[in-house]
């Protein structure tokens, strides 16, 4: 086999372990993100469960902003 078709055989064979490796990285970011997500609201949840009706809840961080208020009526409700 000449060593130039080697070469590219094995510099293709690299670059495909490296291509597989970005994705299966970008992949476990990804579920980590979804992850971190699930958590945060399952205790936004729980903490609103704790609130008697008629309370609001204000929460702020540096990527978001939730304001809930329970039990209240729908600020779009026809009186």
């Amino acid at each position: 086999m000449d060593s130039t078709l080697t070469a590219m055989i094995v510099a293709g064979g690299i670059s495909l372990i490296g291509l597989c490796a970005r994705l299966m990285y970008k992949a476990a970011q990804d579920r980590a993100e979804v992850r971190r997500a699930e958590v945060t609201q399952q205790g936004l949840s729980e903490r609103v469960r704790s609130l008697p009706p008629g309370s609001r809840l204000s929460e702020r961080s540096s990527d978001r902003f939730v304001e809930i208020s329970v039990g209240g009526a729908a600020p779009y409700a026809e009186r």
